[in-house]
């Protein structure tokens, strides 16, 4: 089975849970489009452990994005404070003083070599997997967000995004839950959000049944 995940920032009970939940075996794919990090302690922990797992695919966020231009090799000017403003200060912290030179430069290289979309065919459905939104200028893809009531951005795909909280896009009563547009669906429930709403949820391609921890 084909699995999609987004935005877990850093809550790892909830991202272990929902593996159990989904019974992942080696014989699944999961792919989680970005957001890993930042807000909640625990962000460098869940890296590490779809560093581990072969069967894991992760596409870069736009937090990745902001780690990478504070630590990584092609730093940015204002980097720092722009992601501190957006709760990166966990996983600086973790980075920088509570691992290893050569454990950092891991998880810097991963983090550099993910992919910013991915196109996947499922049971004949065709997918497209973004953090924001696909456009074709750099940003887009990391920090766009959708329109719910925009046109469909591809006539013969389904898009895949997180990074904008789905309660943003339509009235939700209750927990946060997965949204359903014209042609893109939006998985991010919240977390790392200060609300007891959010919630950590899985979409699986085959038959978009949902999961919710």
């Amino acid at each position: 089975m084909h699995y999609v995940m987004s935005d877990i920032h850093g809550e790892i009970d909830k991202y272990m849970a929902m593996l159990r939940l989904i019974d992942f075996s080696p014989a699944d794919t999961l792919y989680i489009i970005g957001d890993v990090i930042d807000r909640c302690p625990s962000g460098v922990d869940i890296l590490l452990d779809i560093m581990s797992r072969s069967n894991v695919t992760m596409l870069m966020g736009n937090h990745e994005e902001m780690c990478l231009d504070t630590l990584g090799p092609r730093s940015v000017y204002g980097s720092r404070q722009l992601w501190q403003s957006n709760g990166g200060s966990p996983t600086r912290r973790e980075l920088l003083y509570m691992r290893t030179p050569q454990e950092r430069h891991k998880i810097l290289r991963f983090l550099d070599g993910l992919p910013r979309h991915l196109e996947m065919n499922v049971n004949g459905q065709a997918f497209y997997l973004v953090h924001g939104y696909p456009t074709e200028d750099d940003d887009g893809p990391l920090w766009e967000r959708p329109n719910p009531d925009g046109p469909r951005p591809f006539p013969d795909k389904i898009t895949i995004v997180g990074h904008t909280p789905t309660c943003y896009l339509t009235k939700q009563e209750g927990h946060f839950r997965i949204w359903h547009g014209d042609g893109i669906i939006d998985i991010d429930c919240g977390c790392g959000n200060k609300t007891e709403m959010r919630r950590l949820a899985c979409l699986r391609l085959e038959d978009f049944a949902e999961f919710y921890t």
